[in-house]
């Protein structure tokens, strides 16, 4: 009998567990653009990246990173290869379109003062200044790649140029570089789904639900949009970003990315997922100063970002790219504090660990 590809839960009609091919395959060729170390993602991401030429990576991030919101693949289909065949048969000015309307209601959702009506698009595409300054505004202050945009633009005032370049790329690098590492990977993830079923969530929260699927304790506040937007939420379990979780509620229904992982109370074990979990675990703590933080805190107790920078000596964006790290693979845990970020060591997330480590290498 062949193992599903979706899970539904009958008892429960807010989530869903399912493979979703084409836009898990999206989520790992995003990892390859992403410059900033992130511990604990697939060694596959730094392969592949090291693999392409200087060229190929500057394409790579402009239609990645350009057009993102143009690229997105809808819910349903069967892989990767048929979301190609759907792009390379799509209009080349609805790709614009989808492009364009993603970017204002991004601008809006940012911006409660702007209306609709005072968005000219005349203005807008009438040149690459104006384009990256409503991109500018739109988006958060340092989240806009000014050279990149300036390119994009380019392609966005010609719908056909910009339908080659997105389609031809994508192929090559499904061709090149995740082929084969998807037709590795599907398998386990067909293996991570199948553990999902022998799991009864019906008596959790949605939050709860949230935190148990990803093993992520993620912050309520920040997830409140997601897990209250009154649509089934699809979990996708995706074999590159390790520990990281990425919710995507510009999807309809919305969806959230996790490493691919099995439930701790699982009756069957995977081997290949118990060793990229351990892996993911133990490589955010190979980092002499991600050890000193931890160690710090450990002997402090709660400490403040401001005085952890000031006892690490290292600049600030050094510091707080590494408490980010230690946050989201779940070492440290963060919270307001007189507004200031303060930082709390998560000994669970540490005793789990130990204990994995014990259980792979010492009851198997």
């Amino acid at each position: 009998m062949p193992i599903p590809a979706t899970i539904e839960q009958p008892t429960r009609e807010k989530y869903r567990i399912a493979l979703e091919p084409a836009q898990n395959a999206l989520a790992s060729i995003v990892l390859v653009t992403k410059r900033e170390e992130m511990p604990g993602i697939s060694p596959w991401v730094a392969q592949t990246r090291a693999s392409m030429t200087a060229e190929e990576i500057n394409w790579h991030r402009l239609v990645i990173i350009g057009f993102y919101y143009a690229i997105l693949p809808e819910a349903g289909l069967a892989s990767f290869p048929d979301y190609l065949t759907t792009l390379e048969n799509t209009d080349p000015a609805q790709l614009v379109d989808k492009l364009m309307d993603a970017y204002l209601e991004i601008s809006l959702q940012n911006n409660p003062e702007k209306k609709k009506e005072d968005v000219h698009w005349e203005q807008i595409l009438s040149s690459a200044d104006e384009y990256v300054k409503f991109l500018s505004e739109g988006f958060e202050e340092g989240l806009i790649d000014v050279e990149i945009e300036t390119k994009a633009y380019e392609y966005v005032i010609d719908p056909p140029a910009l339908k080659e370049l997105l389609a031809q790329h994508l192929r090559w690098f499904w061709d090149e570089h995740l082929a084969e590492e998807w037709a590795r990977a599907e398998p386990i993830l067909l293996e991570t789904i199948k553990a999902f079923q022998t799991v009864n969530l019906k008596n959790m929260s949605d939050l709860e639900i949230a935190r148990y699927i990803t093993g992520q304790d993620l912050d309520e506040t920040s997830w409140q949009d997601c897990i209250e937007s009154g649509d089934v939420i699809t979990y996708i379990p995706n074999p590159h970003v390790g520990p990281y979780v990425h919710k995507n509620t510009c999807f309809n229904p919305p969806n959230v990315i996790f490493g691919a992982r099995q439930p701790e109370d699982a009756s069957v074990r995977i081997p290949e997922l118990d060793r990229a979990d351990i892996v993911a675990r133990m490589s955010a703590l190979a980092d002499d100063t991600r050890l000193r933080i931890l160690q710090m805190i450990a002997e402090n107790g709660e400490m403040r970002s401001q005085d952890i920078i000031e006892e690490v000596g290292l600049s600030q964006p050094s510091v707080s790219r590494y408490l980010t790290q230690l946050t989201v693979t779940g070492y440290l845990q963060e919270r307001r504090v007189n507004g200031a970020k303060a930082y709390t060591l998560n000994r669970d997330r540490i005793e789990k660990t130990l204990k994995a480590v014990h259980k792979f290498l010492l009851e198997s």
